[in-house]
């Protein structure tokens, strides 16, 4: 017979060693906002970029950056009409796009018009952004800072850095006006989608890019 002693011995250990990894992995799970939202440090740049969506957050974010004195320049992506748009177009109905919307938040919030410029490569997706702000920085060293959403900051920064390689030098911030909720993501279905989205984008992002958008 067996020892029964050494049996339930190695029985605890091995509950111990799996108890210890799910309390892990729920730490993990609930730790993974702040993991997403982890900011770059502030500095002076030569202009502040919008990068598309978030309205109206990430414009006023780029506004309060202008007011401080971080940049004397705002560039605003323009995102290319999707199916929905062209639609509305065909129907005659006026309609605005959200680069125009965020332009108008920040003229409201004290942003001059000449310090606004758009970025005129038509962008549908992150990679697509990324490239637009690379090709209108041209050889400019100067660092461009890119606002975005909360939950976006590490996947903007994965892509920027395999995009760009480094030139400009991109600095990362997020909306603090952002409603997404870093400490409680789980609680919301919204916060909840936009946070497993972004992990799959950052996998696709280190695998990559093997999965593309659905053509627009």
């Amino acid at each position: 017979m067996g020892n029964p002693l050494g049996t339930l011995r190695k029985i605890t250990i091995v509950a111990t060693i799996l108890l210890l990894m799910a309390g892990g992995a729920v730490a993990a799970l609930r730790n993974l906002g702040y993991w997403l939202e982890s900011p770059d440090p502030l500095r002076g740049a030569r202009a502040v970029v919008v990068l598309g969506g978030g309205t109206p957050y990430r414009a006023i974010e780029a506004a309060n950056l202008y007011r401080a004195g971080v940049t004397g320049e705002v560039w605003v992506t323009r995102g290319a009409p999707d199916l929905g748009d062209r639609i509305i177009a065909n129907m005659g109905v006026a309609m605005s796009y959200e680069h125009q919307r965020s332009e108008a938040i920040m003229e409201a919030l004290g942003v001059p018009r000449a310090a606004m410029r758009e970025i005129p490569e038509m962008v549908d997706n992150t990679v697509s952004e990324m490239r637009a702000v690379e090709h209108f920085a041209g050889t400019d060293t100067r660092p461009v800072i890119l606002v975005t959403s909360k939950y976006h900051v590490r996947r903007v920064r994965i892509v920027g850095k395999i995009v760009t390689a480094g030139r400009p030098p991109l600095i990362v911030r997020y909306a603090k006006d952002d409603p997404y909720d870093t400490a409680h993501w789980w609680r919301s279905s919204t916060d909840a989608l936009s946070t497993f989205r972004e992990v799959f984008g950052i996998v696709n992002a280190w695998a990559g890019f093997p999965v593309e958008p659905r053509d627009r």
